[in-house]
């Protein structure tokens, strides 16, 4: 039976949504957590994003890559950590956008996700925040970072 948005809504409009049974609809439910990012609500759009990353695979990447251009930071800080959810197929380059936004909380859930994920490819990006952003906890948490990737 196909998933339907309201099967989807009922849980992302809970203020504490079942992300378990939301990642047990499976793919067919991207194409509605899809637009409910898309949507301008940012509440609804940072659980949408979580819960897509729970379920995975290549159509969520795509649902986490439109959402890290999303306007407000909650949806990005969302993304960040949903790349953590994506584990080994979270892509390089939207770890590294995260790493690179504006926003300083997105920038934090980035340092732990790269720390994580345990890429070589990222280090670079965590020294050169370590070294230099203009934030002193996220230079702080990316040395952090830094020393678990070359610990690795």
């Amino acid at each position: 039976m196909p998933i339907t948005m309201q099967q989807v809504l009922a849980e992302i409009d809970k203020d504490e949504p079942d992300y378990e049974a939301l990642a047990l609809l499976g793919p067919e439910a991207l194409p509605h957590l899809q637009l409910i990012v898309e949507a301008n609500d940012p509440l609804k759009s940072s659980k949408a994003v979580y819960a897509a990353s729970l379920i995975g695979g290549a159509g969520a990447a795509e649902v986490l890559r439109k959402a890290a251009d999303h306007h407000d930071p909650q949806v990005r800080i969302a993304v960040a950590q949903g790349l953590q959810n994506l584990s080994a197929a979270a892509p390089t380059d939207l770890v590294m956008k995260s790493l690179n936004d504006p926003d300083a909380g997105v920038r934090k859930l980035a340092l732990i996700t790269a720390g994580k994920l345990n890429r070589t490819d990222l280090k670079e990006r965590v020294k050169a925040i370590a070294q230099g952003d203009p934030e002193e906890h996220l230079r702080k948490a990316a040395s952090i970072a830094v020393k678990k990737l070359e610990a690795r």
